[in-house]
């Protein structure tokens, strides 16, 4: 049977907004498998992030509660959601949100930092992750020497380099274009099936059909779960590039 990595039941979220009360998830129940690749999806408002937001442990739900690779992770204090975030889940974000006066090889490092993993073995695991989205050859590069795409894929080596139990990754082609956000969306291809746990928020439908499961949310609902045959990015990276040739010859 597929392991469960983390799973809500019943979880909402309400907001005090004056004398009014806002409900951000209203009795959300989901499970994230091993080896799943979702999309989250949902116009702005529609509780998406806000859902991420409870999976990543950055906030606690009103109701319900969170298990996180079996463990009830729903009233931890603080200190113990950080220990579990930097344990178990690894982060992307839109903005690639790295140290602009540090190396690429330095900010895959950091999350090792708040481990007891040696420096020696800390270089090591950076310079594999590194290696293995592309940028083995770049790792003495600071931020400002690198694209937005490498820039996103150093951002991925850290949210891998602590072996984390699933990724979480909030709109990460929306500061792309077209062709850099294709090659990333082939990149999380690549990891999930080497075995990587997957989820990512996006609004783009055509970036949501690169994942195999798709959850949308509208008004703090769950409206659908399913699951589809997911687009190769490869080969929409592949002919986007042709028919780019194809425009600058004509």
């Amino acid at each position: 049977m597929t392991q469960v990595v983390i799973a809500s039941k019943g979880i909402e979220k309400h907001y005090q907004m004056g004398e009014q009360q806002v409900k951000a998830l209203k009795g959300i129940n989901v499970a994230i498998y091993q080896g799943d690749f979702v999309a989250v999806m949902g116009p702005s408002g529609s509780g998406k992030s806000t859902f991420m937001n409870m999976l990543g442990c950055l906030d606690s739900p009103s109701a319900g509660n969170i298990t996180l690779k079996g463990t009830d992770v729903t009233h931890l204090k603080a200190a113990e959601l950080a220990e579990i975030r930097n344990r178990y889940i690894g982060f992307v974000f839109q903005q690639f949100n790295l140290l602009p006066r540090t190396t690429a090889l330095d900010n895959v490092m950091l999350p090792l930092l708040y481990t007891n993993i040696g420096r020696a073995e800390a270089i090591k695991r950076a310079s594999e992750c590194l290696t293995l989205v592309g940028l083995g050859s770049r790792m003495d590069h600071h931020p400002s020497q690198l694209s937005g795409g490498q820039q996103q894929r150093v951002a991925i080596a850290r949210a891998l380099v602590n072996k984390p139990a699933i990724i979480l990754a909030d709109e990460p082609t929306g500061a792309l274009d077209t062709e850099t956000g294709l090659e990333i969306m082939a990149l999380f291809q690549q990891l999930h099936k080497q075995g990587t746990t997957l989820v990512l928020v996006t609004h783009e439908p055509d970036i949501a059909a690169f994942a195999s499961r798709q959850l949308v949310f509208r008004d703090g609902l769950l409206l659908s779960d399913r699951n589809s045959e997911p687009e190769d990015a490869g080969n929409a990276l592949q002919h986007f590039r042709q028919t780019r040739l194809a425009e600058a010859l004509t």
